[in-house]
């Protein structure tokens, strides 16, 4: 289980990162352009606690504040910390690309315009992504943590109305992995997914996302 757990969240602190990297990336941009977005919004959104005095200063801190539970910085210490624990499950190969995303990290957060050293952690994610597949022969050790990822995906696409035109197909792709793993899965949770994904019923997004964040509990 211990082993399961830490499949799980590496694919979901993977897909954390590398999403709101993405999200943040806009953020920086639109600051230049002097029409950045409601920082206020995001952390509602996100769940996380607004202690940022501006948008800048959003920007600088939620991407590269350890100290703060929900900044990417901190995902980014679990998922290496997730991938330290497996270096033998996942190869020590596939674990240098979280090494080089958490190094490409660090430059970022010394650059006065960070765009392109945060590109190279979305480019050694991306690289982690394809060792993985390439490294891992058990399909459900692989199945367990591109699981998490999806949980993930769909967990902020749902909070940050996010490409939601693919929701129900990112749905039935987390099916589909689920069914090739042996996680136990909450019956009332799979039951709203299934009805979701398969049979196209209209279900609230707040029970949505409660359904796919209490999917599992691992």
């Amino acid at each position: 289980m211990s082993k399961q757990n830490r499949l799980f969240w590496l694919g979901r602190y993977a897909e954390r990162v590398y999403v709101t990297t993405q999200f943040l990336m806009q953020f920086y941009d639109a600051l230049l352009d002097s029409t950045a977005p409601d920082y206020a919004d995001f952390c509602r959104r996100l769940g996380a606690e607004n202690v940022y005095r501006d948008a800048e200063d959003f920007c600088r801190r939620y991407l590269f504040d350890g100290d703060q539970p929900c900044s990417v910085r901190a995902s980014m210490d679990a998922l290496l910390g997730n991938g330290m624990v497996l270096r033998e499950t996942i190869t020590s190969p596939t674990l240098s690309y979280l090494q080089l995303a958490d190094s490409a990290m660090d430059l970022a957060s010394r650059s006065e315009a960070p765009g392109v050293e945060l590109q190279w952690v979305l480019d050694d994610i991306m690289a982690f992504r394809g060792s993985f597949d390439e490294a891992v022969d058990l399909d459900g050790v692989r199945n367990i943590t591109k699981t998490g990822g999806t949980v993930e995906r769909l967990s902020l696409m749902l909070r940050l109305d996010w490409q939601t035109d693919r929701l129900r197909q990112e749905m039935r792709k987390l099916l589909n992995r689920l069914y090739k793993t042996d996680l136990n899965a909450e019956p009332k949770a799979l039951q709203t997914i299934t009805a979701y994904a398969l049979e196209e019923a209209d279900v609230p997004v707040p029970q949505l996302l409660h359904s796919v964040e209490g999917l599992f509990v691992v």
